[in-house]
């Protein structure tokens, strides 16, 4: 077994890691200090535990003695460069990340210690990764204009030519996933986790799609309306496609729904967008690549638009008076992002 692979769950951490991880992480009450990385995101906390569980893996695989000593004492340099190294076969990047996360648990949990030299070992892997150019989005990062018409056309006369009613509406609901992708990149967390009537909420003519605090991962709030592209769509999948894949017993208000109308989980929809899009586009295209393709297009026929991009992917900023003037934001920044590819998608079917 590699010996940076093993990576300690949290219950098989030292009792004294245990510990620092609660207290780390505790949200409080009202007479309670709060944790140093409460107000951090799930995502974010289980990278930063995944990291240290890695660290504590590897000093059970080559120094399994060392557990025995104080948390912060077992980040001697020598050591940590060591650790860092044994990581050097993942990416630059997954090695900054790994590094700097199981750093950044330690240095909230011990703020006293002098943890320059530790830093400057991270400093220098971040120059690496940044240095770094990567191929593996190389082909997959497609046009946002050819990918939302592949989806609506998916969703729309190829679904309607399937043999069976089942497999028009399983092609109808990809479809739909797809193009709603396209329009709004969410992280996979908050889209799977879509509900009618509270994240998805239907208002005269308009739907609204809403991504509150906790499901976001800057804790930020996250809204728009959806696009008259796609809109009809939508609307067409949550009023009639999604009551046939519903089966008798089944209730509950997740708007994406398996064959058998469970909720979709967020493994199963990698699987179902990843396997969908190879076989549209003949590319694999992750659920979070969804969020490159709208950055990359938007950057590339809309250059005065780019100012837009991060409100689109996802809003900075946590004061209440600044909610709204990032809400108006997000809506403008989608409109604007809906509008670039519905004139590329237009333009291209009139010349076809």
């Amino acid at each position: 077994m590699n010996v940076s692979a093993l990576i300690l769950r949290p219950a098989d951490w030292p009792a004294q890691d245990q510990k620092m991880w609660r207290m780390a992480i505790r949200e409080g009450g009202l007479f309670d200090d709060v944790g140093h990385l409460a107000h951090l995101s799930p995502p974010t906390l289980g990278m930063i535990q995944s990291a240290y569980g890695k660290w504590l893996g590897w000093l059970t695989m080559t120094q399994h003695e060392v557990l025995e000593m104080p948390p912060p004492d077992r980040l001697q340099l020598e050591r940590f460069i060591d650790f860092a190294e044994a990581n050097s076969h993942l990416s630059p990047k997954t090695q900054h990340l790994c590094t700097s996360n199981t750093l950044r648990l330690l240095h909230h949990a011990y703020p006293e210690r002098d943890w320059e030299a530790a830093w400057r070992v991270i400093r220098r892997l971040k120059i690496q990764a940044d240095r770094h150019v990567s191929h593996r989005k190389n082909g997959r990062i497609l046009s946002g204009n050819h990918v939302l018409s592949a989806a609506l056309d998916l969703a729309g006369p190829v679904a309607a030519a399937a043999r069976t009613p089942l497999q028009r509406a399983l092609l109808q609901r990809n479809g739909t996933i797809i193009a709603f992708l396209a329009l709004m990149p969410l992280r996979r967390r908050a889209f799977t986790s879509l509900r009618l009537g509270e994240a998805v909420v239907f208002e005269d003519n308009d739907i609204r799609i809403i991504a509150r605090p906790h499901m976001t991962k800057r804790r930020t709030h996250w809204e728009t309306l959806v696009p008259p592209s796609i809109a009809p769509t939508l609307r067409r999948y949550i009023e009639e496609v999604r009551p046939q894949l519903m089966k008798p017993g089944r209730d509950h208000e997740m708007l994406w729904v398996t064959k058998y109308g469970t909720p979709v989980s967020g493994s199963a929809m990698s699987t179902l967008i990843r396997n969908q899009t190879h076989e549209l586009f003949g590319v694999t295209i992750s659920p979070h690549l969804f969020r490159d393709i709208a950055a990359t297009t938007l950057a590339r026929t809309a250059p005065e638009a780019t100012g837009h991009i991060r409100a689109l992917l996802d809003h900075t900023g946590h004061e209440t008076a600044e909610k709204y003037y990032n809400q108006a934001r997000t809506i403008e920044a989608a409109r604007d992002y809906a509008t670039v590819l519905e004139g590329l998608v237009t333009a291209a079917r009139t010349k076809g």
